[in-house]
């Protein structure tokens, strides 16, 4: 179980007691027999390492070889030489080799020696088919088996003894294939290549040849014209192809005969046939083509057809731009070159749009122009079996617009500001184009030029109130330009829509008093009459109140003429017009208030009552003032006198003969007042009774008046 262990701790101690136990003097790479060699030779390679160490002791080296700095082999050794045998070598090993040592991971290197192989072998080559047929393909493959390094591989398909066609492809592997396709008429063929290293830079010589024997699936085809490929036209023409095709060959083939690169005639037989009387017009390049899945051949050949007589041409005798309906016109056909006699001789024929023929002598065709004989015209000439058309002619007789008709696209004849108008012109009758022309009074809205028999749809936007009004069509073409027709007249009317809606109360402030009257006003800043106004109050919900419509003014009025408490509440009103959207105004608040004759009735008896307040009070202070004198009357007199009134107040209070609260409160003041003035008397009379003797009647006095100063004082406020 620890063996392993103990072997590694030895193996570690053993190579660090040898690291300071030897030295690499030096390393070097030996190539025997040479640097230079050819292709096939023996070569080794030989390390040799120099080492100064201890007597008998042992070193483990790693002595690792190198081509071009890859690595190609590595060996462990106790030994300073190791060989490393390269049996064969090919081009493909030059190259710069180096070997290095590695002990205790000390390493050390040796220079690089050049090795240079020559002798570069040809390749080998194959192809897939020795015999093969037109159209077939043929693989190639180049091989160069002994070599190892990239290479640029070159084929070459020699077609008497020339180089036709090569190819090349640059691989890391020591093959290569390529496909070559035969063509048309190729027989035999070569086919050989070689090889290039091209980290080396050394070419090959070629490889041996191969042959390749082309099979032909059909023959080049041929081409035969009757009566030859020159004469004059009117005469029977044919053409043939004919083609042999190889008993070895069983594919379905096709023959195609051309004139000037269009097909005129085909067939899957090995012959084909055209016929014809020759005109000038058949006159050019003829080709045969056989053509199979693969390979295709052809032939060709050029026909000359001299001219028996020239095409004719056709012209018009009237010099107007345009012809309208109703003018008279003049066709004429002629051939240059005819004598005159025989010119009146031939027979004539004016064909119309390819169907309607009208035969003419003299050449000449007259007719009243009207839009049925509108069209393309051609005029026809036979002579000796040739028949030539001319040119075509296109004439048009413009036929003036009728029968106008302006339609508004819509279900009424009102649409709202900002809305789009869609109105539609369209003539029954009329040669196009036809100018359609949109107007609003004298005012040109659009214009639109229509080809063929379509209607011109116009759009307009009605984005401002004086766009109601009449709107009409023009229409013209080539024949009325400077007339045209009118349409009949559609009245549009704009409805503008309410912009903004204003509630007004009467009274202003909302405050209505009991049984006066309320009345709203309800108005619109702009709209189109008639308008619908709706008045409501809303209390938890909305009440209708009122519904009207005003044909001439832009307001309405709704009048509570009782108003009570029951109207409390908030009212708003709605109008609407033809636009179909209601508009709700600003909401206003009303309530009633107290009428004016309570609010007198109410303030005549308030100020009833503040009247007899101030009455009582007034002879409330009278009676005080009054009592007051009464007593400083009494004072006067006798202070005694005074406190037996005093005694007496208030025996008659005991006794309930006091009237009022007045009276009482007069008494308890005299009382409290009578006794500190009669202990204050006392003690002064005691002191100046007899340096004063008037004192006693001054004293007496002064609480007279303090007495009736006392009520007043308690009864401020």
């Amino acid at each position: 179980m620890y063996l392993p262990i103990i072997v590694t701790v030895l193996g570690f101690w053993s190579v660090t007691g040898q690291a300071s136990d030897f030295t690499i003097n030096s390393i070097e790479l030996n190539a025997v027999p040479s640097t230079i060699l050819k292709n096939g030779d023996n070569l080794v390679l030989e390390c040799v390492v120099k080492f100064a160490k201890s007597k008998d002791f042992v070193l483990n080296s790693t002595i690792t070889f190198y081509k071009d700095d890859n690595k190609i082999h590595t060996t462990s050794t106790i030994e300073d030489r190791v060989s490393l045998t390269i049996p064969v070598v090919r081009v493909s090993h030059s190259g710069l080799y180096k070997c290095d040592v590695s002990v205790a991971s000390r390493p050390k290197t040796s220079d690089n020696v050049e090795i240079k192989v020559t002798g570069l072998f040809p390749p080998h080559i194959n192809v897939s088919k020795n015999e093969v047929n037109e159209g077939d393909d043929v693989i190639v493959r180049c091989e160069a088996p002994e070599e190892r390094s990239t290479m640029l591989f070159k084929f070459y398909k020699i077609k008497n003894q020339t180089v036709d066609e090569t190819k090349s492809k640059t691989t890391n592997d020591n093959y290569q294939e390529v496909k070559f396709n035969i063509k048309e008429g190729e027989q035999i063929l070569l086919f050989k290549c070689d090889v290039y290293l091209v980290l080396i830079g050394e070419t090959s010589p070629y490889s041996e040849s191969k042959h390749v024997t082309v099979l032909a699936p059909f023959s080049t085809p041929r081409i035969e014209v009757l009566p030859s490929l020159n004469f004059t036209e009117g005469k029977n023409m044919s053409v043939t192809c004919s083609v042999q095709k190889s008993p070895k060959r069983l594919d379905d083939m096709k023959v195609t005969l051309q004139k000037d690169g269009h097909i005129i005639n085909s067939s899957t037989t090995s012959t084909l046939s055209y016929f014809r009387v020759a005109t000038v017009d058949d006159m050019g390049e003829y080709t045969c083509t056989v053509e199979s899945e693969r390979t295709s051949k052809s032939k060709r050949t050029k026909i000359d057809i001299a001219e028996l007589f020239a095409r004719p041409n056709l012209t018009l005798s009237s010099k107007k731009q345009y012809i309208n309906e109703g003018d008279y016109i003049s066709l004429k056909c002629s051939v240059a070159g005819l004598a005159t006699n025989v010119s009146r001789s031939l027979a004539y024929k004016f064909i119309l749009n390819g169907v309607k023929t009208f035969k003419r002598e003299g050449g000449t065709f007259s007719l009243s122009a009207t839009e049925n004989y509108s069209g393309s015209y051609v005029c026809q000439v036979t002579v000796s079996n040739i028949t030539k058309v001319s040119e075509p002619l296109h004439i048009q007789a413009y036929a003036p617009v009728k029968n106008l008709v302006l339609t508004y696209m819509s279900n009424n004849k009102t649409v709202v500001l900002g809305d789009t108008l869609e109105l539609t012109c369209k003539c029954k009758s009329g040669t196009p184009p036809i100018t359609y022309s949109l107007f609003q009074g004298n005012q040109t809205l659009g214009q639109k030029t229509m080809q063929g028999n379509m209607e011109a749809r116009f759009l307009v936007n009605s984005s401002k109130s004086h766009d109601l009004g009449q709107y009409r069509c023009k229409a013209t073409n080539r024949n009325t330009q400077h007339t045209g027709k009118y349409s009949n007249i559609v009245n549009v009317t704009i409805i503008i829509p309410i912009s903004s809606v204003d509630l007004e109360i009467i009274p202003s402030s909302g405050n209505v008093e009991e049984g006066s009257e309320l009345s709203l006003i309800c108005r619109v800043k702009d709209g189109t009459l008639p308008i619908n106004f709706k008045f409501y109050k809303m209390k938890g919900s909305e009440f209708l109140l009122y519904n009207v419509t005003e044909r001439e003014k832009l307001y309405a009025v709704y009048e509570l003429p009782t108003f009570s408490k029951q109207g409390d509440g908030t009212y708003i009103c709605v109008a609407s017009n033809g636009a179909h959207k209601e508009v709700r105004s600003n909401s206003k608040d009303a309530r009633a208030v107290l009428a004016t004759w309570k609010k007198g009735v109410i303030g005549t008896f308030i100020t009833l009552i503040i009247l007899a307040a101030i009455a009582i009070c007034a002879y409330m202070h009278m009676d005080k003032k009054r009592k007051g004198e009464d007593i400083t009357t009494e004072k006067n007199r006798s202070s005694k006198p005074d406190t037996a009134k005093n005694e007496k107040l208030a025996l008659e209070i005991k006794a309930g003969s006091v009237e009022n609260e007045y009276d009482h409160h007069l008494l308890k003041t005299a009382e409290e007042t009578t006794g500190n003035n009669q202990q204050k008397h006392e003690a002064e009379h005691t002191e100046a009774d007899v340096a004063n003797p008037d004192a006693h009647q001054d004293t007496a006095e002064n609480n007279v008046t303090m007495v009736e100063d006392a009520p007043e004082a308690n009864n401020h406020p």
